[in-house]
Parts: C-alpha cells; structure tokens; sequence
C-alpha cells in the first residue's frame, strides 16, 4: 500500500509540474532556469546542504546525508514567486508557482529494535527515492522594432518545458563518517518558438509576411552525485557517552561532467499577404528537421560546507559551491557559459525543544543569505544573484505521538544587478514532511 501510495505521487507530481506555472525571460538561455536542488528546511537559512543532515529531514544535494537518518521521512512542497522585472524604463511583475519537489527515505534499520535489542550497531544504512525538477523554461515575450519601409517589426518570443530527475540514494555511516551515493535519470523536453511579423506602411495596417520558428529538444541520460560527511564530537550526553551532544560537520558533495542524450526537431516556415481574417495565402516550409540527434553536456559542480550543531539547540552553517559552467555544451542552442562561483550562511535556533506547552518555544527559527553567479548573460553581462531568507519549522505531532513537520521559507533577491535585465523576487515555500520510525521494525515475541 506504501509502495502504491508513492507510485501514484509520482504520476500525479508529473503531470502538475507539466502545468504552465512559470514565466521568466532568463530561461531562454541555456536549458532553462536551473532548479536549487535544496528543500523547505534547507532554503529557510541559506541553503546549506553540503554539511547538512537530521534524524527527520531529507536533504537530496548530499546523499550521505540519508545514512544519518531515525525515521522514514515523506517530503513534498510547493512554491510561490513574485518577480518584478525591469528593463530600462519598462517593469512587468509575474507570479509562478508548482509544486517543488518529491522525495522517500528511510533508514534500513529500525531505531525501535535498537532500543529493544539494547544493542546499538556503529553502522547505519539508508535509502530513498526522488522527483524533482532539474530545470524549467517559460518565457513569453513581444518586442516591436521599427526598420526602413516598414512601419514596424513585431517579434514575439514563447519558450515551455523543462528537464525532471529520478534519482535512487543509497547510504551508509560507520560511526562518525557517511558516504552516499545518488543515481538518477534526466529527462525532459523543451519548446521554443520565434514569430517575427513585417508589416507594411500600406492602409491595411496588415503583415506583409511573417517568419516562424519552432524547435523542440528532447534530452535524457544518466546522472550521480556523490557525498560524504563527518562528524568531529565535542561532547557527549552526561547520561550516555554514545550521544553526541556538540559537534562540527565537514561536507563534501560533488558530480562529473554528465553526458545527454538529446534529439531536436526545427521547423522554419515563411508567409506572404496576410488577409483580414488573419489567414495568409502563400507559405512556404524553409526548414524542417525532425529527430536530429544532438550532444549535450551538463557541467561538473562541487560544495563544500562546515556546520556547527548543539543538538536540540543551535546549528550554525556555511558553504561554498563550484560549477564548470564553461564545459557546457548544447548542439541543438550553442551558447558560451562562465564557471560559476556560490557562497551562503545561515542559522537555525530552537528556544526550548523539550517544552511541553508553549509551541512557539519548540518551532525552529532560520535565517541566511546567499551570493550565486549565475551561468548567462544578458548581452555579454553577467547575471549574479544576491538574497536574504528566513523559515520556520513547525513541529507536528501525529498519531501514535510520531513528529512530522511543516517548514516554511521565505527568500528575498536580485538577480542581474546592472544588466538589461533585472529581477527582483519575493520566492515563498511550503514543506511537508512526514515522518514515521515503524518501518523495518521487527516485532518479538515471547
């Protein structure tokens, strides 16, 4: 029944993320706007990933993260993002929303049996299941342009789509150190459409003719990551020496160059005279490609980060990221990338985890700000993306008294800071997980 419940998940996740729910004119680059592979309890304070890992919360970016988990953990989310854009003297704002991202793990041995077998093994091993979007395209654009014997040029640019990832996590921690291990499968496809209309300075005010372009790619391959955390104890449970109860976290996460598989069909069609209902009487197919085979190569990326925890209490993070942007390769849209540097903080506080009756007492509280360079550029200027975030993380205790949780995360940005074009969005998540500690429990009997 787990199994079917999460089969169906994942069908439905599909199908509302193939929802036209996104507008941004960035996308027309490259494969699109690329998704931060980090959750709700992550993006709250800054998205620290490489070093981070919980008893009850997911985090995909560093797989060896899953080897430190106690309980089974369901995560979903979804996202809302106001963005105002300006260029010039023009603004336009947009709103865009989905759902986030879909995920399954769990540990392989029941923390139950530990405490019933009173026995407490140095080993522990995880496994999981994602869905997540890798990136998305969305743009809808109109231009107008004014050339000699014309009256003017309309241009209108459309772009759908994106790339999605399933990826399989494997885990497992030998004391203080995890490895992990995520393997996965890209695929998706994305649509792009050009519509250029001439207009004439005759009375009809009607096209002369119009141009359009049409290219779909499609892209798929297989894709990893790899992980590894340890823990350096500063201190233990006065109570029992194999708790820790202060430690420092050193992360490491990172992936090759990967390799797609990528087919493209081009469509270029030419039309004369335009009559008044809009129809025009003469066109002619200048182009038409279909089943193109095409290269594609997504660039290699590294983090590194550092955390510091005092169980129950206080976690203090930072991180830094590398991506070889400029070993990226796409046959069917060339384009010219930067490698890509990336820097974040944050902080995550509980005033009292153990308090019985007051609620806002036992929430946690993030904050964190990050700077990113973004790959592309506007006009051979380069997009970089500064933003400030805060969350919350609301305890909830389900039946059977199991905790799950709610987190919620606010981030507040720029992005192209000096470029033709300049971003400025409000990004809001909802995260929900589920926890549930049964799973792998072997019952006694007596």
């Amino acid at each position: 029944m787990r199994l079917l419940t999460l089969i169906l998940l994942l069908f439905t996740s599909v199908a509302l993320w193939a929802q036209p729910k996104f507008n941004s004119p960035y996308s027309r680059y490259g494969i699109g706007d690329i998704v931060s592979p980090y959750f709700a309890n992550q993006a709250g304070w800054g998205g620290q990933t490489a070093a981070f890992h919980d008893p009850f919360h997911l985090n995909l970016a560093n797989p060896a993260s899953f080897a430190y988990l106690r309980s089974t953990a369901l995560e979903t989310g979804i996202f809302t993002k106001y963005s105002k854009y300006q260029a010039g003297n023009a603004t336009q704002e947009e709103w865009s929303g989905n759902l986030s991202h879909l995920a399954l793990g769990f540990t392989l041995k029941s923390p139950i049996n530990e405490v019933l077998d009173k026995e407490k093994s140095p080993w522990n091993y995880a496994m999981g299941i994602a869905l997540t979007p890798y990136s998305r395209v969305g743009y809808n654009i109109l231009t107008r342009d004014t050339l000699e014997d014309l009256e003017d040029v309309q241009n209108s640019y459309q772009g759908s789509g994106g790339l999605y990832r399933i990826a399989w996590t494997g885990a497992a921690k030998y004391k203080n150190t995890a490895f992990g291990l995520n393997l996965g499968w890209v695929f998706g496809k994305t649509s792009y459409e050009n519509t250029t209309l001439f207009y004439d300075t005759s009375s009809t005010k009607l096209p002369a003719f119009q141009n359009n372009n049409r290219q779909d790619i499609s892209a798929n391959g297989f894709v990893w990551n790899l992980g590894v955390q340890h823990d350096f104890v500063l201190e233990h449970a006065e109570t029992d020496k194999d708790i820790p109860t202060r430690w420092i976290t050193v992360g490491l996460a990172g992936n090759g160059k990967h390799n797609l598989r990528a087919s493209e069909d081009k469509f270029q069609i030419r039309s004369r005279g335009q009559l008044i209902n809009g129809t025009f009487s003469d066109a002619d197919t200048l182009t038409a490609l279909t089943n193109q085979r095409r290269k594609m190569t997504l660039p290699a990326t590294f983090s590194l980060g550092v955390q510091y925890v005092k169980a129950n209490k206080l976690k203090l993070g930072a991180q830094i990221g590398l991506e070889t942007w400029s070993g990226y390769e796409n046959e069917a849209r060339p384009d010219v990338f930067r490698n890509t540097f990336s820097v974040s903080g944050g902080a995550e506080f509980i005033p009292d985890y153990s308090s019985y009756n007051k609620f806002l007492k036992r929430m946690r509280y993030r904050v964190g700000a990050y700077y990113r360079q973004d790959p592309r550029s506007v006009e051979d200027q380069d997009l970089n993306d500064i933003g400030f975030t805060l969350g919350m993380g609301f305890p909830i205790v389900m039946p059977r008294q199991q905790t799950s949780f709610v987190n919620l995360a606010f981030e507040v940005g720029k992005l192209g800071t000096d470029s033709p074009i300049e971003e400025t969005y409000v990004r809001f998540t909802a995260g929900f997980t589920l926890n549930d500690n049964t799973w792998f429990y072997k019952r006694r009997f007596e």
